[in-house]
């Protein structure tokens, strides 16, 4: 048997095992790669007992085994006829490193898998997808179909989603683990969390969307999570009050003696009105959008940022002209906010001639709106217990009672008999009221039929369009009593 020793003068440490190798007229020393104590092993090779119980231990039993399987590949070296001379003692050092490098390549190489599906399970990761999709959309290098960018309006919807998602998905979920009750697990977190019918199917279709565009790269491939995601059904109590401005109305706004910025969000807000578009299409209206048609009829063209279709709106009323004139086409550049703020303060003041302005319709409350409520509340609560507010509590209370003693809040927003949240006409007017009051109007002439309508603004659908027209039920039955009179007359 071929004696195994240590070719150091240390005493304690760890150390690399030798052996001499005589054959065929060859005189080598070997390093055999297998480390052991050097302390234990100059214990153990004192005697053939102590070799043996060394040999009984873990590290014995894994030394000797692997100090066997050098000296079986030497042996077969030269009885392969590999090994000839002294100089092909490289041979043998080659062969021992990969003898007793075996375990060490192997859990290598199992840390190297186990990396690739750690870095596989991440690629299927709901979370991570979603950064990736919503990083890409930000900076436009995901786009829609025909190329087109994802709008500003688009990419904030994508963004609130995105903390709704992390907060209710831990990172590691992948697209593997959606079923229905995680499905229906979302929307009740959704609605739990105080969101209004309409903002959670906008948010489970948001979910919807990112399972398809994970499936489409190959990275989804759960097809229940295709299939599970259903919109609430949303009652009409369930919705924030939508109103729109009768003729009457808009006509008092127009004519209004209004300056500075709130002459230029009237003028904006008409402009939606007239035209019948979103604020998207009609805040960003320009020259090159007023054209001469077929028949030398005036219209506003443009491609919706929304649908992305084409549409083109006969130009009928000469406030239009004026509009033009007064900015020679250069319209002030306004956002949302500037609108929904404005607007309201402009007709705050019109109700004082216009008293259909100040009537108080029953409404929802949005989710800020609910805290801001429950944290006055608090606030109140604690200040009649005797407790001191800090300065930033005591600021945030002063705006909210201000805003209470202004509104007849009780405890901030004004309710009805029924406690339903009343709040005046003209508080629920918004940048979209203007499209809503457009296409009602329009609506109400009776002049065109509902795809002439849907030419002008631009809805792919009858459902949805209807979702616009926001005559009231007595304005209904009046519109029907007059045709049925004037059929009897007839």
């Amino acid at each position: 048997m071929a004696k195994l020793f240590l070719r150091t003068t240390r005493k304690s440490g760890i150390a690399k095992l030798y052996t001499r190798v005589q054959r065929n007229g060859m005189n080598m020393i070997v390093c055999t790669g297998v480390s052991v104590s050097i302390k234990e092993w100059q214990k153990a090779e004192k005697s053939l007992t102590a070799m043996s119980k060394y040999e009984n231990t873990e590290e014995g039993k894994k030394v000797h085994e692997q100090t066997q399987e050098v000296l079986q590949i030497i042996d077969k070296l030269f009885v392969d006829g590999k090994i000839l001379s002294v100089k092909d003692k490289t041979v043998i050092d080659q062969a021992i490193k990969r003898v007793v490098n075996a375990e060490a390549i192997a859990a290598e190489q199992t840390m190297l898998q186990m990396e690739n599906e750690a870095e596989e399970r991440q690629r299927h990761s709901v979370t991570r997808y979603y950064d990736q999709f919503y990083e890409g959309i930000h900076d436009g290098k995901i786009r829609q179909g025909h190329n087109e960018k994802y709008t500003a309006g688009s990419v904030k919807v994508w963004q609130i989603f995105g903390v709704y998602l992390k907060e209710f998905c831990d990172e590691a979920l992948l697209f593997d683990d959606i079923t229905r009750q995680f499905a229906d697990d979302f929307s009740s977190f959704l609605e739990k969390k105080g969101l209004m019918p309409e903002t959670v199917n906008k948010n489970v279709n948001c979910f919807r969307k990112l399972c398809n565009l994970a499936a489409e790269e190959g990275l989804n491939k759960n097809a229940v999570s295709l299939r599970v995601w259903k919109e609430r059904t949303v009652a009409q109590d369930d919705k924030r009050t939508e109103l729109y401005m009768t003729d009457e109305e808009l006509d008092a706004l127009f004519q209004m003696p209004l300056s500075g910025i709130r002459e230029q969000v009237r003028d904006v807000f008409f402009l939606g009105y007239l035209s019948c578009q979103r604020f998207s299409d009609y805040g960003s209206l320009d020259r090159s959008n007023f054209k001469t048609v077929i028949d030398d009829v005036e219209v506003i063209g443009l491609k919706q940022q929304k649908t992305k279709r084409y549409v083109e709106i006969p130009i009928v009323d000469e406030r239009v002209h004026e509009l033009c004139q007064k900015y020679d086409y250069n319209f002030p550049q306004l956002d949302r906010r500037h609108i929904n703020r404005y607007i309201k303060l402009a007709l705050k003041e019109l109700a004082k001639t216009v008293p259909s302005l100040a009537e108080k319709h029953p409404t929802l409350l949005y989710l800020k709106e609910r805290q801001s409520e429950e944290y006055f509340k608090e606030l109140t609560r604690r200040l009649k217990a005797g407790e001191t507010l800090n300065v930033n509590e005591l600021n945030h209370y002063g705006k909210l009672k201000r805003y209470a003693d202004e509104h007849n809040g009780s405890p901030l927003w004004e309710r009805n008999a029924k406690g339903e949240v009343i709040r005046p006409k003209y508080e629920l007017i918004t940048s979209h009221t203007a499209r809503r009051s457009g296409v009602t109007n329009l609506y109400k002439t009776g002049l065109l039929d509902t795809r002439e309508m849907m030419s002008i603004s631009g809805h792919l659908s009858e459902k949805v369009f209807e979702k616009y027209i926001k005559v009231g039920t007595s304005e209904q039955a009046a519109r029907i009593a007059a045709k049925l009179k004037n059929a009897k007359k007839k």
